[in-house]
């Protein structure tokens, strides 16, 4: 008479960030010969993460690009790599698909006796739970109302990983690299039959010498990926967690006009949701028995998917007074950007604040110099189409270039890359179980009367009346709902 099916819905859990403190002290540096440090750039990347009862066991690697000048005055770069775990503690279980994002909260390098590197990382655990949960679907020999309801579910995963390369030429004979920067945004990212369609920018700047002189130069490239996805439908919603995996540089041409060429890895990881409505039984009940119903409610999110937009910023860094006045600008050896705050304000805008952070090589008097700034953001984005409910922001700088606007105050100009996504909440309110009592006193009178209290539906009339629906309309055609309070319903029996 009443048949359940097992029905399952995916969860989205976040683990309270957790902080890791990162040092390093590089072998056969000459501390002594270190002048004056010029930049440090830091990045960290997830490179495994397993779900525990309990916790989440993430590993990384922590990237640190130091650019200084010796005693002679020469600019150097050095490049070093440490590896780092974490146990992001929250309530996870071993069968959570799990990933992980990491952000540098501060660097700091010390050069007093010893070079010792240092980071604090921010590590925020993020898992994706499939939860199992019976509903009444079907139901026979009795009256009922049915209606949809939106589950979330998480379809496939799937990681891999693509290349990229490209080249400039200098012009010139460089000398030496200082460092390589990389960034890379996810701008689109499709589900289809069977696969998902992805478009991703990696921005580079390599910082290099020639000619005796820091210069910087940017790259910008393109990759168009389409990934085979089992079980992924053109209606899904993706989401891309994207990092650059490895890069590195390659000098090419001849002398005096030397190519400087970047090529690498991607790393990315696809993750397929849907959001699908399912059939279930609303309300029922029986002329003859009395039935009790067990009703449940769960809330979720639906993932909507993610969008990609380009905004311009622009800010100013101050030089003190102490120092002189900056005569041209060198290179910005990397620039980060972190988001603070996102929502969408009561006009349904977007609404995005954070800040970015950059080292500035400049040129003075006296040489080289550099200073550390912060770029602070706010910024809003229309849309046609309503943001969702709750969003997560991600961004990077693509675009960073700064000059000289008085002796002592820097202008930048900066590109950010936005990737928005979206979530809805939803509420599954369902029948968990029906137990089918003792059979009830049948009303014999002849005639029954019902006065509405209004937003009756049919099922509380027939309830009221202990009739069933087709024979209630037969007498009352006239009726509309939800009823309005009030309105008089009449209903006849036959004489048995």
């Amino acid at each position: 008479m009443f048949d359940f099916d097992k029905l399952s819905a995916s969860k989205f859990y976040t683990a309270p960030p957790a902080q890791r403190v990162v040092e390093f002290s590089p072998p056969g540096i000459d501390v002594d010969n270190i002048l004056k440090v010029l930049s440090l750039a830091v990045d960290a990347r997830c490179v495994s993460v397993d779900a525990m009862d309990g916790f989440a066991q993430v590993s990384g690697r922590t990237n640190f690009r130091l650019t200084y000048l010796d005693k002679e005055g020469v600019a150097r770069g050095v490049d070093y790599n440490a590896d780092f775990s974490i146990k992001a503690e929250g309530d996870f279980s071993a069968a959570d698909s799990v990933s992980a994002t990491i952000k540098v909260v501060e660097t700091d390098v010390e050069v007093a006796g010893a070079l010792k590197l240092s980071a604090v990382l921010e590590v925020e655990a993020c898992a994706v739970r499939r939860e199992e949960f019976e509903a009444l679907v079907r139901a026979d020999d009795c009256y009922k109302t049915e209606k949809e309801m939106y589950i979330p579910s998480f379809i496939a995963a799937k990681t891999t990983s693509a290349p990229f390369e490209e080249e400039q030429e200098v012009g010139g004979e460089v000398s030496s690299v200082l460092g390589l920067n990389t960034v890379c945004v996810v701008k689109k990212a499709v589900a289809t039959d069977g696969g998902v369609n992805a478009s991703i920018g990696v921005f580079a700047t390599v910082t290099y010498v020639e000619g005796g002189e820091i210069k910087q130069r940017d790259f910008a490239v393109e990759l168009e990926e389409e990934l085979n996805v089992d079980g992924a439908e053109a209606s899904d919603t993706v989401d891309i967690q994207a990092s650059v995996k490895n890069a590195k540089i390659v000098l090419q041409g001849v002398t005096d006009d030397n190519v400087i060429k970047i090529e690498g890895e991607v790393a990315l990881k696809v993750q397929v949701f849907r959001c699908a409505k399912v059939g279930v039984i609303e309300d029922l009940f029986t002329l003859r028995n009395e039935v009790e119903i067990t009703r449940a409610t769960a809330p979720y999110v639906c993932f909507d998917g993610c969008g990609y937009f380009s905004k311009r910023i622009e800010g100013v860094a101050m030089l003190g007074d102490n120092r002189a006045a900056a005569l041209d600008i060198n290179a910005l050896p990397y620039a980060r950007c972190y988001t603070s705050k996102a929502y969408v304000d009561d006009g349904g805008k977007l609404v995005v604040e954070g800040v970015v952070n950059t080292d500035i090589i400049y040129s003075d008097e006296n040489g080289y110099n550099s200073v550390r700034t912060e770029i602070p953001f706010s910024l809003e984005k229309e849309s046609e189409k309503p943001f969702s409910q709750i969003v997560k922001v991600k961004c990077g700088v693509e675009k960073i270039s700064a000059s000289v606007k008085r002796e002592r105050e820097l202008e930048l100009d900066i590109r950010l890359g936005i990737e928005a996504c979206g979530f809805s909440p939803v509420t599954l309110s369902y029948i968990s179980a029906v137990e089918v009592g003792e059979e009830k006193p049948q009303n014999t009178s002849g005639v029954s009367l019902y006065i509405a209290k209004g937003e009756d539906t049919l099922l509380d009339l027939c309830k009221a009346l202990t009739a069933m629906p087709e024979d209630i309309l037969a007498q009352n055609p006239a009726l509309t709902f939800p009823l309005e309070a009030g309105v008089r319903v009449v209903y006849f029996r036959a004489a048995s």
